[in-house]
């Protein structure tokens, strides 16, 4: 059996993408992980007494949307794991497909070059697929 990856935050880009992911795994019977980095340089520039709050909130965060996306896949006859991860995005995402076997990882629709570079050392350099999910309309998917 396969394994798909789907990278995941919190937006409504993150939903369309886990929805792909979850859809594929049914079809294909393929065993699903979500998988959410937290990665404090999203938050910009910030004191470093504030650090360990900040990455625990993100984290939190991170943790109840992927039990809103693995109960979504359970509800469609997936079950999924859900791993969280810590860093840079694409440096840790590069560590678990180094250290897993993964068939595919599903990422939301490039939004910067790093992404892009990103996407193609998995393909090119670890040999795994890589496939965005492009962004559609403004409204959250029904459940």
């Amino acid at each position: 059996m396969g394994v798909i990856v789907c990278a995941t935050g919190n937006g409504v880009q993150s939903r369309r993408v886990q929805n792909a992911a979850v859809e594929l795994a049914r079809v294909d019977q393929k065993r699903l992980v979500f998988v959410h980095v937290v990665d404090l340089r999203q938050m910009g520039e910030m004191e470093e007494a504030l650090r360990p709050a900040a990455r625990a909130e993100l984290a939190w965060l991170g943790e109840a949307s992927l039990r809103l996306a693995r109960d979504r896949a359970r509800r469609q006859g997936v079950t999924a794991e859900s791993v969280i991860l810590h860093g840079n995005v694409c440096q840790a995402l590069e560590g678990y497909l180094r250290d897993h076997p993964v068939d595919l990882v599903l990422l939301g629709a490039a939004s910067n070059d790093e992404i892009t570079r990103c996407a193609r050392r998995m393909e090119q350099e670890l040999g795994v697929a890589v496939q965005f999910v492009a962004a559609q309309g403004h409204g959250l998917d029904a459940d």
